[in-house]
């Protein structure tokens, strides 16, 4: 249920997005306009807004650990070819119905269009990336006693990306990555009378997860190389 509510949100946000951000950057000859060509002239510069939906696969190696996040990221494109990106993501995930793990992440990555988007007038530019992020994870145990543990920590991650340019301004991005976590890692353990307990294990060095996020993102104005 909560994987399809996530989808409904990005499938809606897009339908309500969309048209409004077509008009904005097309004249009425529904070509692009003179000031959103010499805008993107030079593409160093530009800052983009964004909002994110994510599943993630794979939670710590356990198959069947599958969690939804949503978050929000702007991005500051240093060339024509690198863009920089900076967000920050709350993801949740049900643990075999007895409790429930949160992970909180604020970090960055770096964005190399494998293609020269030329303007972002291309249709789809595609593009890989890598970056780091700070992780605080929580687990609570189900009930109104169940106890909770965290741990703070860091993770790696890249992969590969596409972008689907609606206008030059505006875009619909599908990202899949593999993050690996550093430090030690948060677990849910079951003994053997059937109590639960969260325990720090040492991470194993391949446990991580698998990230598949799609966002809408706006270019909203130009730190450098304005328009003159």
């Amino acid at each position: 249920m909560l994987m399809r509510h996530t989808i409904r949100q990005v499938v809606l946000s897009i339908t309500v997005l969309l048209p409004a951000l077509q008009l904005h950057a097309l004249g009425d000859n529904g070509r692009l306009r003179l000031g959103d060509r010499i805008f993107y002239e030079k593409q160093g510069g530009n800052v983009s807004l964004g909002m994110r939906n994510t599943i993630s696969f794979f939670n710590d190696g356990d198959p069947k650990g599958i969690g939804t996040g949503v978050g929000g990221h702007f991005r500051i494109q240093v060339a024509n070819r690198v863009n920089t990106e900076f967000y920050a993501d709350v993801f949740s995930s049900n643990i075999h119905n007895k409790a429930h793990r949160y992970d909180y992440h604020i970090g960055w990555s770096v964005m190399y269009y494998l293609i020269d988007p030329k303007a972002f007038e291309r249709k789809f530019t595609p593009y890989v990336l890598a970056g780091h992020c700070f992780d605080e994870t929580v687990i609570k145990i189900n009930g109104p006693n169940g106890k909770s543990g965290s741990r703070f920590s860091s993770e790696v991650q890249g992969g590969l990306g596409v972008s689907y340019n609606v206008t030059p301004k505006f875009d619909i991005s599908m990202t899949a990555q593999y993050g690996f976590h550093l430090g030690k890692e948060l677990d849910l353990e079951e003994h053997a009378d059937g109590t639960l307990a969260i325990e720090t294990q040492r991470n194993t060095g391949w446990q991580g997860h698998l990230m598949i996020s799609i966002s809408a993102n706006y270019k909203i104005f130009k730190l450098w190389n304005r328009k003159k």
